[in-house]
């Protein structure tokens, strides 16, 4: 009689009805706790992150919060955002007390790790939390812009005369690892180098060493032949310029290797600029593969480095590898000058003087390299801006040509060019570390070379650029 007179009560019903679904779901208690606890962040998809940000009158407080690495956020990011990486949140917590309710869009590569930070901020009382579904690369491929000055270019034919630049984030393509992922220290094993070096031959255009390399008590011996095939030089009022071909050997008892490098140096009374390309023969008339290293150093003093990785998906003869980079240089200079960043918009003068310098070198090898103009199956190439050590004055007079090269390189004592350290030092550890993970065999071949010249571990050296182990 109770019960019908209950079941007559709308509230009554409601009871009843929850007390017969619990005995048909046994999942009913788990689902009511689900239900219960309520959620201290939100899920927004990049367009509404994207009208926030935008929008800054109507969120003055807004703050962007990248849970990435480090690698990850210099390789690109959203502007104005601020890196707290997920496994230093809590710690880091008091950095954000300010803007507990303020509303903080929260993001990272593609959304997990967004998850997991929104959902620390929501336990520490934060009120207003936006997870970004997607991450930023939902953001980049929905053409939204990121801070970057790192870039992945690849270089595909169209027809014989034309090809196609296609330009995207470094970002895109970084590979990263578990350890880099994860924010966790990465154990590096602990490598001794000893290099020592003696002269056996030297000429006017010929240099044959004999190098000692003491791996962790293993010693290696090598006899290094160079010879500089050609050279060029000119100076003006303004700026000096000097070229050089040179053939190398390095051969051991079961090891023999032998490549060309062809080598430009402009000094310039606003800038420096070295062009390096390493070229390996397959025979006479082809080469296997270049790589080509691009150091473009203003004297002006600036905070801004940038670094683009080119890959060709073509062949190329020697000549025709130039013309297609400084186009690249034209394209890169565009994309700085169109920045919202007044640094990055700076990078437009280098690249610019960049694709200057690239087109002399072109004109070179057409014009007095042509028995050394040869098609390239295989092609590689690292475009950077970088940072004068110490500054520089701006209006000094160009320095004094450099004596002709015998192995900076390799660990020769004796080129003391006013750039060798700063290409051996800067360029050789960047370059070995982005092909380390972008083209594998170019990349063991590079810290083979910068093995030769440092006296610490070359894995070591990757390691500390990239975060994690190769």
């Amino acid at each position: 009689m109770k019960l019908n007179n209950c079941l007559k009560n709308s509230k009554c019903k409601i009871v009843v009805l929850l007390i017969i679904t619990a005995f048909l779901l046994p999942s009913f208690g788990l689902i009511i706790n689900v239900a219960a606890e309520e959620q201290t962040y939100q899920n927004i998809t990049i367009d509404t992150a994207n009208y926030m940000i935008k929008h800054e009158n109507k969120f003055p407080n807004l703050v962007i919060l990248d849970v990435r690495d480090t690698t990850e956020y210099n390789l690109g990011h959203l502007y104005d955002s601020i890196l707290i990486p997920l496994n230093d949140l809590e710690a880091r917590i008091g950095e954000l007390e300010d803007y507990k309710t303020s509303e903080i869009i929260i993001y990272c590569k593609s959304g997990y790790r967004s998850q997991q930070g929104s959902e620390i901020l929501g336990e520490y009382g934060f009120t207003k939390v936006y997870n970004m579904i997607g991450g930023i690369l939902a953001w980049i491929d929905a053409d939204y812009p990121i801070w970057t000055i790192s870039h992945h270019i690849t270089v595909d034919e169209i027809t014989d005369e034309k090809f196609e630049l296609q330009i995207e984030p470094f970002l895109l393509h970084y590979k990263g690892c578990s350890s880099c992922t994860e924010n966790q220290e990465c154990p590096i094993e602990s490598e001794s180098i000893s290099i020592t070096s003696e002269v056996l031959e030297q000429g006017e255009n010929y240099t044959k060493t004999i190098t000692y390399y003491d791996f962790n008590g293993t010693v290696y011996e090598f006899i290094h032949t160079r010879t500089i095939l050609w050279s060029y030089d000119k100076f003006t009022s303004n700026y000096n310029k000097s070229a050089y071909f040179i053939s190398t050997e390095i051969a051991s008892e079961n090891f023999y290797l032998h490549y060309y490098q062809l080598e430009h140096v402009i000094y310039h009374r606003n800038y420096n600029l070295t062009i390096y390309t390493y070229l390996e023969p397959l025979n006479s008339e082809t080469y296997n593969s270049s790589f080509t290293s691009i150091i473009y150093t203003p004297t002006n003093r600036k905070v801004i480095n940038s670094m683009e990785f080119v890959q060709f998906n073509m062949s190329v003869i020697l000549s025709q590898q130039y013309d297609i980079l400084a186009k690249v240089t034209e394209e890169m200079a565009k994309i700085y000058k169109n920045s919202d960043d007044q640094d990055i918009m700076e990078l437009y003068y280098g690249y610019t003087n960049m694709g200057e310098g690239i087109k002399s070198l072109s004109e070179l090898v057409k014009e007095q390299l042509g028995e050394y103009n040869f098609q390239i199956l295989e092609s590689y190439a690292t475009l950077m801006d970088m940072l004068v050590p110490n500054g520089g004055g701006g209006g000094d007079p160009p320095p004094p040509p450099p004596p002709p090269p015998v192995g900076c390189f390799y660990g020769d004592p004796y080129w003391d060019c006013v750039l060798c350290q700063v290409i051996c030092a800067v360029s050789s550890v960047l370059i070995c570390a982005a092909l380390i993970w972008w083209v594998p065999p170019a990349g063991a071949y590079c810290v083979y070379l910068l093995a030769l010249y440092f006296s610490t571990g070359s894995t070591y050296i990757t390691c500390k650029i990239f975060g994690c182990c190769p």
